[in-house]
């Protein structure tokens, strides 16, 4: 049940991932993704065998392959969308709105994730954790999308 509902959620994401408007090049969103992955994997890794934070489900092969879709492929490809949205947009509303959202979108997918059991958390502050935790993932994309869009042409690659 679980792999099925988190195949169909990554499913949703690569859909409307389609349908955003892009304005970076296609290697500019490859390097964006890698790095969003290998991000959102070190701080898993380091929240989870270092700090001891956050334990993710390994006994069972099905909760494990939704852990990977949820690591590798629903929070980067949802911060990728976040970049297009934050870069489509002129207005400052708007683009509030959009981190507003998309912040929305994750903190569910997270609540999701611990409640049926994917993810727990060791101490009784998981709710502020995730949040501290994605809006740092936020900060960072928005900072990087940032920092790749400022190179000179034929610096990014």
């Amino acid at each position: 049940m679980a792999v099925a509902l988190f195949v169909f959620i990554a499913w949703v994401i690569i859909s409307v991932y389609f349908f955003v408007p892009k304005r970076l090049s296609t290697e500019e969103i490859i390097i964006l993704f890698f790095l969003f992955t290998i991000i959102t994997t070190n701080i898993f890794v380091i929240l989870d065998f270092n700090l001891k934070l956050i334990q993710h489900n390994n006994k069972s092969p099905k909760l494990f392959i939704s852990f990977w879709i949820h690591r590798n492929i629903i929070i980067p490809l949802t911060l990728i969308i976040f970049v297009n949205f934050m870069i489509d947009f002129n207005s400052k509303i708007k683009k509030f709105i959009t981190t507003v959202l998309v912040f929305s979108i994750l903190y569910l997918f997270n609540l999701l994730a611990f409640g049926i059991g994917l993810l727990t958390y060791s101490t009784n502050l998981f709710y502020l954790g995730s949040a501290i935790f994605l809006a740092a993932l936020m900060l960072l994309a928005f900072l990087t999308m940032k920092l790749v869009t400022k190179l000179p042409e034929g610096k990014s690659m």
